[in-house]
Formats: C-alpha cells, structure tokens, sequence
C-alpha cells in the first residue's frame, strides 16, 4: 500500500512538473474597453509589463505575432522589462523593444527592476545605463516621473508616468505612501485631457484613482504566482499574502485600475491557474 501510494504521488509530480513547464510557454491576450467623453475616436493600445527577459520562441516570434495582428496605436509598458542580477534578459528585452518600435510609438516606464538598477553598487548597473542608452536609441520613449501629451488614435491624451523608490517595493509588507506624494511628484492632472497612468506597483491603486488618473496600469504581482479560482491570489512576489489589488480591472471612485499578471517570471518560476497576458485596451468615445 505504502509503495501504491508512493507510486501516485510520484506520478501526481511528474504530472505537475509538466503542466507548470508547458504552462510557462502560453500567454494569452486580455482585451478591456475604456470609455470615456474625454475620447474622440476609437484607438487601441497593448499593454506589456513584467517580460523579464522572457521570450516566446525564438526571438518572441509568437508575441511579436501576436501584437502585430492586433495593430495598436501605441504599446504601453509598466516596467520590468528585465531581471535586474540577470545581464542576459538585457540582451532580450532590447531585441524585443526593437521589433516593437517598428509596430507603433513605444512608452517604457520603470518598475523596481530597473530602479533597483540605478544604484551604482548594483553589480549590473554599468550594463544597465548601456542597455537603457541603446533602448533611447531605438526611438523608445523612456519615461521616469513625468508627464507628456501623446497622441492616440485621434485623441490628444495626458500619458504619466510614476517611478517609485525601492524602498516602496520592500519584501513582506507594503509601505504607506503619503497623502501628498502623488501631487509632489506629478503635480495636478489636468481633468480637460484623458490621463493615463503607468505605475508598475499596483499596492497604491487607490492613491493612483485619488490623484486623479482615468486609467492606470500596473503589472508587478504577476497575477499573484497562484491564483485559487474563485478567490483570487494567495501570494506576491513581494511575498504579501492575498494582495488586494492582484490582476484584472478595479472600479475605484469613477476611475478604473488595470493590473496586468505580466508576461514573464523570475525568482519563482511559477504560474498555477494564472496564465501570463497581454493586455488590449480599447479605448471608446462614451457614446459610440
């Protein structure tokens, strides 16, 4: 009985190992609408956070595919487009931004990967500043805090975009951000003009919707590693249990908060009923 039961657990493993690696090579596109009177016209944009050096066949053939099908007006990215201790993933998130470039306008905030890496005592930090220096060169918008007017579709919109100190970012809890912090560094939105907002870390969700962004987009969580159907994530990378703010779209006071579960990993190679994404944003006249 001891040796069947063995058995079944051995085969119960086996099972799992792969399923979690076939699982690690599908991604799948999530599409939201966005109506608002701010928008003129219909446009589309893709949202890609937390790549990690991650590719989807040979050169990420099968994502680039995918995002040339779905022809967006911009690609918006939340960070993390590299593991910060893993100089490879460089190599691959440049090759990546380069394809992009050629699709439609690229706007690349930080998340904690590449803040971590402004240090000059990271051991990467050199390979860092030549990597972001050939990502400006490929024409890709790099945006630290700061605000900028684009163009979507034939809408004039406000694009922000937040950098948060790693401090924000510490394992097993989350920092309170200040009341005033929003408004210290981004200053007053201007409420006539449609604003997005891309902030990788989605703890804040409720500061980002106060301070006044229409949208916002944030990756970071990964969708919370494991996802119990039902219920939601159990933990985050930043290893916080049950994160509010995990995946998908929040309604906060009129203002919507869409937290992609991203496209790579890194750590902890683990995606169970969490499947990586790409998100498509439709973004709509409030009466079309």
């Amino acid at each position: 009985m001891t040796i069947i039961i063995f058995m079944v657990f051995l085969a119960a493993a086996a099972m799992y190992f792969i399923w979690q690696r076939w699982e690690l090579t599908q991604f799948e596109v999530t599409t939201y609408q966005i109506r608002s009177s701010k928008i003129q016209q219909p446009a589309s944009a893709l949202v890609i956070a937390d790549l990690h050096g991650y590719a989807y066949g040979m050169e990420n053939q099968r994502l680039l595919a995918e995002i040339r099908a779905r022809n967006p007006q911009a690609i918006l990215i939340p960070g993390d487009m590299v593991v910060s201790k893993y100089a490879d993933t460089y190599e691959t998130a440049q090759k990546m931004l380069g394809e992009l470039v050629k699709i439609a306008p690229v706007y690349y905030s930080y998340g904690n990967h590449e803040t971590r890496l402004r240090d000059p005592q990271r051991i990467n930090h050199m390979r860092f500043l030549q990597y972001m220096e050939q990502v400006k060169a490929l024409g890709v918008f790099v945006l630290e805090t700061e605000s900028r007017i684009i163009s979507l579709g034939g809408s004039q919109v406000m694009l922000s975009a937040l950098e948060l100190e790693i401090d924000y970012y510490e394992k097993g809890k989350i920092v309170p951000m200040e009341d005033s912090y929003m408004q210290e560094h981004l200053g007053t939105p201007k409420t006539e003009m449609f604003q997005i907002l891309l902030a990788h870390n989605p703890a804040y969700a409720e500061q980002y919707a106060r301070w006044g962004a229409d949208v916002t987009f944030c990756g970071h969580n990964h969708g919370g590693l494991v996802r119990i159907p039902g219920i939601g994530s159990l933990i985050s990378p930043q290893l916080t249990l049950f994160p509010k703010y995990d995946a998908g779209k929040f309604q906060i006071g009129g203002r919507q908060v869409i937290i992609s579960r991203g496209l790579g990993t890194h750590t902890f190679h683990v995606r169970v009923f969490n499947r990586a994404e790409l998100l498509e944003i439709k973004f709509l006249p409030e009466f079309s």
